[in-house]
Parts: C-alpha cells; structure tokens; sequence
C-alpha cells in the first residue's frame, strides 16, 4: 500500500466487536428499520437499509449494509459474520427452540431463519431471543478480571453482585 493511502478501517473496528455486540447491533436495528419473514431483506421498501430478518439484520450490524447473507469470504467480517450466527443458531438449539432432528442436521444459518420464518413468531420474540443470547454470550464469556472490577463496583455501591447487574455493567462497558 502506498504511505499516502488511506487504509480501510474496518478490521481493525471488528477487531474489538463481540457477537454479543453485533446481537446488540441487530435486535436494535429489527427495532429501527423493520423485520421480516421469509426473506433477509425487503428491498423494495427502503433499498440501503430494509426491513431484514435476524440473519439480515447481523450482516447489516457488521457490514453496514445490506450484503449476502450466505457470502463465502476469508476476512474478518464474513469470520465474526459466521461466529455471531453460530452462537445464535447454538442458544436456539441448547434453550429448545428448534426441534431437536432439526437441529442435528441443518446449517447455522438455516437454523435461525427456519425459527425466524415461523407463522407463530413475532418481532418482539426475535428481538428478546438475540439480546437473550448476548447476555449468554457476556455471561459466559466474561473474564476473571471483567467479575472482578465488577465486584469492586458493587463494593463501592453498597450492592450485591447479581448476574442481571453484571450483564447490566457489562453492557455500559
């Protein structure tokens, strides 16, 4: 690269991104820009950012567009891309919202929209199971000084830790 360009910025912003972070980015993006069933878009309604189901609304969350949800790429977008719908597609299969032969023998990705594209389900239902699953991920995924610093912040409010308050914390972070 020539020392007068410009490098693209993006890696180095998804670098520090956490697919509980792009759960966070996609539930309220479904809340802003709309949710759909069916398809990953509808892009007849408002083409740069359209109403999208879950696995739409993660590649928007990432990408900052509409891309292909199904895109074979090596970089770190399509990586986190893939990571942040593994974690969701395994939180529907562990908490049973897919039927168990289902979920033995279908792609990640055909898992959620296969559970996205139910008749019964809601927007309201997608939005509370993608923020559900990045408080999963936060909880599990929390370091031993992550508990640690928030402990000393209870310490200094005069509360008890709780898992709730740590995702609370965690999330304000």
């Amino acid at each position: 690269m020539n020392p007068t360009q410009k490098p693209d910025p993006t890696p180095g912003a998804l670098a520090d991104l956490t697919p509980a972070d792009i759960l966070r980015c996609a539930a309220r993006y479904l809340e802003l820009r709309g949710w759909t069933q069916g398809v990953p878009y509808e892009l007849a309604e408002h083409p740069a950012f359209p109403p999208a189901c879950p696995l739409g609304a993660i590649t928007v969350a990432i990408y900052g567009y509409p891309a292909a949800i199904d895109g074979h790429s090596d970089d770190i977008a399509a990586t986190l891309r893939d990571t942040t719908i593994r974690v969701l597609a395994d939180f529907l299969r562990q908490d049973g919202h897919v039927p168990e032969p289902d979920a033995i023998r279908c792609a990640d990705t055909q898992i959620v929209a296969d559970w996205n594209d139910d008749p019964w389900r809601t927007a309201a239902q997608v939005t509370d199971i993608l923020r559900a699953t990045a408080d999963e991920w936060d909880w599990t995924h929390a370091t031993e000084d992550d508990f640690e610093t928030y402990a000393d912040a209870c310490v200094w409010a005069e509360k008890n830790p709780t898992r709730e308050g740590f995702l609370a914390w965690r999330a304000g972070q």
